[in-house]
């Protein structure tokens, strides 16, 4: 946890790489040998491979961060910022590093474009307890 104000806003960041080392150490790999290899036959090609290789991992390689407050849940990863107001949230399901946060009370193939994944990172039960609190009464669970 970074920050706690008075208003109960609460702030934290998480960097999945940092978390998990050889993960991070693998995907590197992956993207530079991927990438390398593109370039031998095409430089700009592969130079774009690499930016697309990096964009696609950008939420595991690089900080996330959330924050909670009493109008909603912001989330800002490296390639965009996503955010929910309370009233939006109609379903959350929780995990053992995340919880997913969605605006349609059925499950739906769109899911994987509008919800709002919420890594926890350090003090998984203050944010699980946080976001809880927060939810509307009848959001599916």
């Amino acid at each position: 946890m970074e920050d706690k104000t008075p208003t109960e806003e609460i702030t934290w960041s998480v960097r999945p790489s940092k978390e998990h080392p050889k993960k991070a150490v693998f995907a590197w790999a992956i993207i530079v040998f991927f990438g390398a290899f593109i370039t031998t036959t095409n430089l700009i090609l592969g130079l774009c491979m690499i930016g697309v290789l990096v964009g696609t991992q950008a939420t595991f390689l690089f900080t996330s961060r959330f924050m909670i407050s009493e109008d909603g849940l912001k989330a800002k990863y490296p390639l965009r910022t996503k955010y929910y107001g309370w009233e939006q949230v109609k379903r959350a399901k929780f995990f053992n590093e995340a919880c997913f946060l969605f605006s349609r009370k059925k499950p739906s193939n769109l899911d994987g474009w509008s919800g709002i994944a919420v890594m926890y990172g350090d003090n998984k039960d203050e944010i699980i307890k946080a976001i809880k609190s927060h939810l509307p009464k009848g959001t599916a669970t």
